[in-house]
């Protein structure tokens, strides 16, 4: 099953996050606050170019000497280049981009190389914590048996 068919709205046009490469680092940390997310995706004429997030505003940039000002462009502290993954791939394909470049977010590209969403660790565990509830419910319906008790 895609990637497209089994995230939740949040994934998708309208809702992904986004400032260009200019950006200054404050507007970036503004639109962070504003849309209560910790990463931006940094386009140019919505194709991502990066990800910036709140861990590289305050660790790369304030917390480094000298620091950085916030009136600075997001290009200097965004990851770049940046990994993308095809909305039509599966849920195995993030998990393994993930885990091979050990990285915790992931922008969604649709076929023509536009960001259309965004997958996270976060995303990932709350769909796997689903399936596995859901199958628990469906052995506890059929066997009576429930996970976690223990049996006398």
């Amino acid at each position: 099953m895609s990637l497209e068919a089994i995230l939740p709205a949040k994934s998708f046009p309208g809702s992904l996050v986004t400032c260009e490469p200019g950006t200054s680092l404050h507007q970036a940390s503004q639109l962070m606050k504003k849309h209560n997310v910790g990463c931006l995706v940094v386009t140019e004429q919505g194709i991502p170019k990066g990800v910036i997030t709140d861990r590289d505003i305050c660790v790369r940039g304030l917390a480094n000497e000298p620091a950085i000002s916030l009136a600075d462009p997001v290009r200097l502290l965004m990851t770049s280049p940046v990994k993308t993954l095809s909305i039509k791939a599966g849920l195995q394909d993030a998990i393994r981009i993930m885990k091979e470049m050990q990285i915790r977010r992931l922008p969604l590209v649709d076929s023509s190389g536009r960001a259309v969403g965004i997958i996270t660790f976060s995303d990932v565990y709350t769909l796997l914590s689903n399936e596995i509830r859901d199958l628990n419910s469906i052995i506890t319906a059929e066997s009576g048996f429930e996970f976690g008790k223990l049996v006398a």
